[in-house]
């Protein structure tokens, strides 16, 4: 068994590890939901690791590096093993070689999720020096089940707009989004995104991003001074309008955060599980 950075690694391989090593999970994956999973988290081969066995990834670690709150962090994208490798520790040896190169790369703090339910790897994480610091709430419904929002109290319409215009919506932020929802993460993933504002006497009041081959809604806001009027349930009959995908989701929402959950529930959706984020600081 060998340890080494997935650098000279071909996605394709990577792609095909990952799908292996979650083959009995309750989420399927498709090989692009993948490729636009890592790209939009700032997948990073050079700092990402994998164990191999006869040139055959058996376990990894998936990194993704960028700004977080003002500081070069690292996320992980996805820490896997295969069935076959399991209980061998081997997802622990990758992520404690992770760390002096992410030092030496300048990360100042890894981060990640984990589900509020899997106890057996909090605890670990925690052993290992995370904290956590973060509650998530994650949100879906079926397209057909979603409430049709009743036509805005004020007038309103809602257009398309280029991602640059988005720097604006942040003043509308009740909690700071997660990694993937961040703005730096929708930035990388900008060709695959849709940008809807909507606009109240030449004023954009209101933002939304999703996309739309798989129904997760990246960010929703609305100015405090325009909400209850009906702003976001037409932001997200616009979403309705445009999605490929069966359902809507919406993942990642702060757990106290009452107004974004208050709305999605008035439109239908149901949570689903629920996680923790975690950081550990390494400078």
């Amino acid at each position: 068994m060998v340890f080494i950075s997935l650098s000279d690694i071909h996605l394709t391989n990577i792609i095909e590890a990952f799908q292996k090593a979650f083959c009995d999970y309750a989420v399927k994956f498709d090989s692009r939901e993948i490729e636009s999973m890592l790209k939009r988290r700032g997948f990073c081969q050079e700092l990402s690791f994998a164990a191999f066995e006869n040139d055959e990834i058996s376990a990894f670690v998936l990194n993704g590096v960028g700004f977080y709150n003002g500081k070069l962090c690292c996320y992980d994208c996805g820490t896997g093993t295969l069935p076959e490798y399991r209980g061998l520790g081997l997802a622990g040896k990758l992520f404690q070689k992770s760390l002096p190169e992410l030092k030496n790369a300048g990360v100042r703090d890894y981060i990640l999720e984990v589900l509020t339910s899997n106890t057996t790897a909090i605890n670990i994480y925690k052993k290992t020096g995370f904290e956590i610091v973060s509650y998530y709430d994650c949100f879906n419904q079926s397209i057909t089940n979603i409430k049709q929002s009743p036509t805005p109290t004020i007038n309103i319409s809602v257009k398309r707009i280029d991602n640059l215009l988005l720097e604006a919506m942040i003043s509308y932020y009740d909690f700071i989004p997660s990694w993937q929802n961040s703005l730096e993460s929708i930035e990388r993933a900008n060709e695959e995104l849709i940008y809807f504002a909507a606009i109240h006497n030449n004023k954009n009041i209101g933002y939304c991003v999703c996309d739309p081959r798989s129904g997760d809604i990246a960010s929703i806001v609305v100015d405090p001074n325009f909400r209850r009027l009906g702003v976001g349930g037409l932001l997200i009959n616009s979403v309705l309008s445009i999605s490929k995908a069966p359902k809507l989701k919406v993942l990642n929402v702060d757990k106290d955060c009452r107004s974004l959950h208050l709305f999605l529930e008035a439109l239908g959706f149901e949570q689903g599980h629920s996680q923790y984020g975690m950081i550990k600081k390494l400078d």
